[in-house]
């Protein structure tokens, strides 16, 4: 039989007892051994190099998991499996990295533990007679390989908590079920606030009402109506600002629970290191409040928190429900205020997520990964990270919730879960937002378990 083997150069030891125990066994293989050069196509180079092979066996690592030239590899395995509707592909578990989602798609095999007789087991599976039953994947087995790579993912998470050393990053989706409108619901009740006020001020022949045809008809960017806005409202613009954040008068929800629930002190471990939000609200504080936990709201330079204090940064800005409202505070709302905030590297909110970025574990919920500067700070990060490892994750809805997704929903997975990997990410997928506070509370949990052994 004829069996590729993918790995990365760091493993060769692993990847070398695996080699000669299937050439032992009688089958003829090919390894991966060569350089690939930039800019070269990678889908060409592996279907040269596996169209002929009966089995490609992937070593799924820590090392594989921070390469660019594995992630793409793997990547370009899988797509290409996935093009001819084959399954060939078995990933080996050869320590406790994180498994990419894709690729616990399929049957794996876990040496971790005991490698000699994951070995052995290894070529017992290739045997003819065993190989359909080695390559495909019941919905049940699915199901559990993933749970499985979820709860590695929970565990790291969990360490990390009980070290002191995990810091959530959060958007605007943790505080959307407690009310607080979406971005596009915000954009437009302001926009009737600056069409009311231009109509009574200049005399145009519109109203409020047609702030939704408007947004409809030209379909401006977020950041140039937040420019309108700004320049229009004047003065007001924060009041309005505040005044469309609450207007339903939000207060909690699942999540913002959840994250209470982790953010509470543990009796034998470490806090949790600090908050990172985008968001302009005030709820975490409140929900915080309800339960008598200690932090701090920090919004700009000169803010400190004491040690018992939990820090909160509003890097894009802080508008509490009540109290007045400084003229002078920086809410990074508009393209001009955007573009200034990409562009000073050394501001304190950069500042800021590098340091959390390059000296913790972070996890983001309630974002997505398209603000270019996020995705610069997190390039700038993982370029640092001299170790290279995902310790960073990032929590997303799967591209489809159907049980069986078609291939475009698997590319889609496939090349975002390849995207995250380049920065430094491993990514936790979820079917359902709802599972997004089982997930919190269950880091929070296994913290927890760690300090009664």
């Amino acid at each position: 039989m004829k069996i590729f083997i993918s790995h990365n150069p760091q493993d060769k030891e692993q990847a070398g007892l695996i080699n000669e125990a299937l050439i032992a066994a009688g089958h003829n293989v090919l390894y991966d051994t060569w350089s690939m050069r930039s800019g070269e196509n990678y889908l060409k180079r592996i279907e040269e190099n596996t169209k002929t092979a009966d089995v490609l066996i992937l070593l799924v690592s820590r090392n594989s998991a921070s390469s660019k030239t594995s992630i793409h590899e793997f990547s370009a395995i899988a797509l290409n499996d996935l093009s001819k509707q084959e399954q060939r592909i078995i990933p080996v578990i050869i320590d406790k990295g994180p498994i990419p989602t894709y690729l616990s798609q399929y049957k794996y095999i876990d040496i971790s533990s005991d490698i000699t007789n994951g070995i052995k087991r290894l070529v017992e599976q290739l045997e003819p007679d065993k190989l359909i039953e080695t390559t495909v994947l019941s919905d049940a087995l699915r199901e559990e390989q993933q749970v499985q790579a979820r709860d590695k993912k929970i565990n790291d998470l969990a360490k990390a908590l009980h070290e002191g050393r995990l810091t959530l990053v959060c958007g605007a989706g943790i505080s959307i079920g407690a009310g607080v409108p979406a971005w596009k619901d915000l954009l437009i009740h302001m926009l009737r606030a600056m069409i009311t006020r231009m109509s009574a001020s200049h005399g145009l022949e519109i109203n409020s009402d047609d702030a939704d045809r408007f947004h409809a008809k030209y379909s401006p960017s977020a950041l140039v109506v937040g420019k309108y806005l700004k320049n229009n409202l004047g003065k007001d613009f924060l009041k309005e600002l505040r005044q469309s954040l609450y207007i339903s008068n939000p207060e909690t929800c699942e999540v913002l629970q959840a994250i209470v629930d982790l953010a509470r002190p543990q009796r034998d471990g470490n806090p949790l290191d600090s908050i990172i939000t985008f968001n302009f609200d005030a709820l975490l504080e409140e929900n915080l409040d309800e339960q008598n936990i200690k932090y701090q709201a920090i919004y700009g330079e000169g803010f400190r928190n004491s040690p018992n204090q939990l820090p909160i940064y509003h890097v894009h800005g802080y508008l509490p429900r009540k109290g007045k409202l400084s003229p002078t505070m920086d809410v990074i709302f508009s393209e001009d205020a955007y573009h200034s905030h990409f562009t000073e590297p050394f501001s304190w909110s950069n500042l800021i997520q590098l340091n959390k970025l390059s000296q913790n574990t972070c996890l983001f919920i309630g974002l997505s990964l398209t603000d270019p500067n996020l995705r610069r700070l997190l390039d700038v990060a993982n370029r640092k990270n001299t170790e290279k490892h995902l310790n960073h994750y990032f929590i997303k809805k799967t591209p489809s919730v159907t049980k069986t997704k078609d291939t475009m929903d698997k590319l889609a997975l496939l090349l975002e879960e390849q995207d995250a990997n380049e920065l430094g990410l491993s990514m936790i997928w979820v079917e359902h937002y709802s599972e997004v506070p089982s997930i919190l509370r269950k880091i929070a949990l296994v913290s927890s378990m760690r300090s009664h052994h």
